[in-house]
């Protein structure tokens, strides 16, 4: 006998009878558990079937699922485990594959049973409607979507609109918060409001669609806008740096009681060098100040024009230390850390820039969404401030890391 548990918000889809399923719910809801209990309970009740559990990309279904099902499946029913491959075969020869979707087509000709696809708002629409769709026509297999929402410019969006609109009754759809996955505490949840804009807090822990259009800097207004940001030469100097020929962008801060105060701003053009950029902060801030750069971290590996040393080797011969991490930011964690420190969701702001700011108050008053992408215009001219200010903020508040409740760590605009 095995035994199942599951909490009444999973247990509601679980039993539903519907061929297509589609739930979308907060972080730590119990998703990925859902689906692999739905996987091995319909493998075991289907002798020689095939079911697919499907994630955006090969790592990530081994990453999420392949413990958990190997945890849950008792020994006795498994006949065979592939490691390389992540399949699983039951003692009634049906089977468990763990697929990516980031090569798609590589999927076709399979039929199936049954699919889960995890994450579904993070993959491509071809991979369900030209691959996963077809392979269940023979058997009349069965779907179940699993997800939080990534806004409404996406296919998932659109889905999830149709399950009301089908005419053939084969769709139904849930959406569940954090809260009521029951997995997380309250205080946990609430804790994450500090570590959030509203619109992200929403989207990720309430399971909203957000229409990720409009401004991008959603958090910032006036009251973000302070003369009392101003320097204080005992404390270090902070920079956010944005490497480009035309302009080289930056942002000079301070931090004061876990506030981010930006003062002054560089803005160089003409094919200006990071050699340059070191010189003007020099000339501006004397060489005895203690500099610490948070720059784009892909100048650690680029060279400037003309010159044999990276960017960030640059600006450590310049005297200045150099905080970035190895990989490059996600363009979701810069835009969620920016507007998390310009207000909260607890209304808390973290972030004032002086007036004089020019550029950088134009670009978190002016940069949109390009239309139907989720990205940031970068034809408006405007994004290299911005960058400049997101590095600066994404390395002293560190904000895309969540804790317990998990990162944002493929969870890309």
């Amino acid at each position: 006998m095995i035994e199942i548990n599951l909490k009444n918000a999973q247990a509601q889809v679980f039993h539903s009878k519907k061929r297509f399923r589609v739930l979308v719910a907060g972080r730590r809801f119990g998703k990925s558990y859902l689906a692999c209990i739905e996987l091995f309970t319909k493998a075991l009740a289907n002798p020689g079937a095939t079911f697919f559990y499907c994630a955006p990309t090969y790592r990530m279904a081994k990453d999420i699922a392949w413990k958990v099902l190997k945890k849950i499946i008792p020994r006795e029913y498994i006949r065979s485990k592939n490691e390389t491959d992540l399949k699983l075969e039951l003692i009634n020869e049906s089977t468990i594959e763990l697929k990516g979707t980031e090569n798609a087509m590589a999927l076709r000709g399979r039929s199936l049973s049954g699919v889960v696809l995890d994450e579904a708002a993070f993959m491509e629409a071809e991979g369900w409607f030209e691959v996963i769709r077809p392979a269940l026509a023979d058997k009349q297999g069965w779907a179940l979507f699993i997800s939080t929402p990534t806004g409404t410019a996406s296919w998932f969006y659109d889905l999830w609109c149709y399950c009301e609109e089908d005419p053939k009754a084969e769709w139904q759809r849930w959406c569940f918060t954090t809260i009521q996955g029951g997995n997380v505490p309250p205080e946990e949840v609430q804790a994450a409001r500090t570590q959030l804009d509203a619109r992200t807090f929403r989207q990720e822990f309430e399971a909203s669609f957000e229409n990720l259009a409009g401004l991008v800097a959603v958090s910032f207004s006036d009251s973000n806008i302070s003369t009392d940001a101003k320097d204080v030469p005992i404390l270090p100097l902070l920079l956010g740096v944005d490497f480009n020929v035309d302009p080289m962008s930056g942002v000079c801060a301070v931090k004061a009681d876990d506030t981010l105060y930006v003062f002054d701003e560089i803005t160089l053009t003409g094919g200006a060098t990071t050699w340059d950029f070191a010189d003007e902060v020099i000339s501006r801030y004397g060489v005895d100040r203690r500099i610490v750069a948070c720059p784009d971290p892909t100048g650690g590996a680029r060279k400037t024009q003309g010159v044999g040393a990276t960017d960030h080797n640059i600006l450590r011969k310049s005297g200045f230390s150099v905080q970035t991490p190895r990989s490059p930011w996600k363009v979701r964690d810069k835009i969620t850390a920016v507007n998390t420190a310009l207000l909260d969701a607890t209304e808390t702001r973290r972030c004032y820039i002086h007036p004089r700011c020019k550029e950088l108050i134009k670009a978190l008053r002016t940069l949109t969404y390009a239309p139907g992408t989720g990205l940031p215009n970068k034809n408006l001219g405007v994004d290299h401030a911005f960058d400049a200010f997101g590095y600066l903020v994404l390395q002293q508040f560190n904000l895309v890391n969540y804790g317990k409740l998990g990162k944002t760590s493929y969870r890309l605009y």
